[in-house]
């Protein structure tokens, strides 16, 4: 009983509370809290409509789930998802509004800064300072530079560049093009490249952002090609101090064929095979003589010690073909012996 009293006793107590407030006074402290209140659940919704639609999503760890990579090749702009890792997942297909370049990504790619960090940002645009090119090129057309320096792609992604037939250089033969990129070092030739002379395009492939463009070589006047058996027959490859799979594949393939193939002139040391650092600075001599400059293999005919340097370019398009590399160089070899 006295408990049930003391709840009558408080609700009576409150009842008579409420009863002593002026019925006036709550109508205009709502009236005066109304278009507050308003306002703050507008603006409530206004930042929670905001957040949902620019923030993208995270993960547990507080990392980017996914993101949009921008695009800008001169000038167009496009967007492509790429997880919290830095990789692609779709594949990319862009071309300058002009066609003259044209960049591929497969599905998958790894894009990522100098930092190695996820890449957020590709501009590409034509360089208004141009490096002047190697002495023995012509430069063909703009150069391109892509930024952000270092970005760099795992696997390599392919780029085209366009060029026009009449703007070449008298003399150039266009299959012999090239597109080069530009570093501190100066202009470094690509491992691969494919020259189509219908649509006048140059494609290669490239792991790491530089400024680009096509290189049209210099022909050297024609040497004299040695009468009879060579003397000698020095196969030299050179390579950079960071290397590839197709720079360890060439190098491999080369060994084999030499050490399998010419086994008696190589004891006899009418053949010889070397592997050169082009970047360390005690091969600066050889190097020179050479005329390398990047991962490439050279056959030297020597005749009354008199060199015939040939670069075998053609044997980097059967990288992965083992019988195809072996047998190419072998005869490329057994042709320089006999003085061809």
């Amino acid at each position: 009983m006295k408990t049930r009293f003391l709840l009558a006793s408080k609700r009576a107590h409150r009842e008579g509370h409420f009863k002593g407030i002026n019925t006036g006074t709550v109508s205009m402290v709502i009236k005066t809290l109304y278009p507050l209140l308003l306002a703050c659940l507008i603006l409530s919704l206004m930042l929670g409509c905001t957040a949902s639609s620019t923030a993208p999503p995270v993960t547990n760890g507080g990392e980017l789930s996914s993101y949009h990579l921008e695009i800008d090749l001169l000038g167009t702009k496009s967007e492509f998802l790429v997880d919290s890792q830095g990789r692609l997942k779709t594949k990319v297909e862009l071309s300058s509004a002009d066609g003259r370049l044209s960049l591929w990504l497969d599905e998958g790619t790894m894009v990522k800064d100098k930092d190695e960090k996820p890449l957020q940002v590709v501009h590409v645009s034509i360089d208004s300072s141009p490096p002047f090119p190697p002495d023995d090129a012509y430069l063909v057309g703009a150069v391109y530079d892509f930024r952000p320096e270092g970005a760099n792609f795992d696997p390599q992604i392919k780029l085209a560049l366009s060029y026009d037939p009449d703007e070449l250089p008298e003399g150039v033969i266009e299959r012999n093009l090239y597109i080069a990129g530009y570093k501190d070092t100066g202009w470094e030739k690509p491992l691969y490249k494919n020259v189509d002379t219908e649509s006048h395009r140059v494609t290669t492939q490239i792991d790491r952002f530089a400024r680009v463009a096509i290189l049209a070589p210099k022909e050297p006047p024609p040497l004299d090609k040695p009468s009879g058996p060579a003397d000698k027959v020095e196969v030299v490859y050179f390579h950079r101090t960071q290397r590839c799979y197709s720079c360890i594949y060439v190098e491999a393939g080369t060994r084999y064929t030499v050490e399998n193939y010419f086994k008696d002139e190589l004891a006899s040391g009418r053949v010889t095979f070397q592997v050169i650092n082009v970047q360390d600075k005690e091969n600066a001599a050889i190097v020179k003589k050479y005329g390398a400059f990047t991962s490439s293999l050279f056959i030297n005919t020597i005749k009354d010690g008199t060199d015939h340097i040939k670069e075998a370019t053609d044997i980097y398009f059967l990288i992965g073909n083992d019988r195809a590399f072996v047998e190419a160089l072998r005869s490329k070899i057994e042709k320089s012996l006999k003085g061809g």
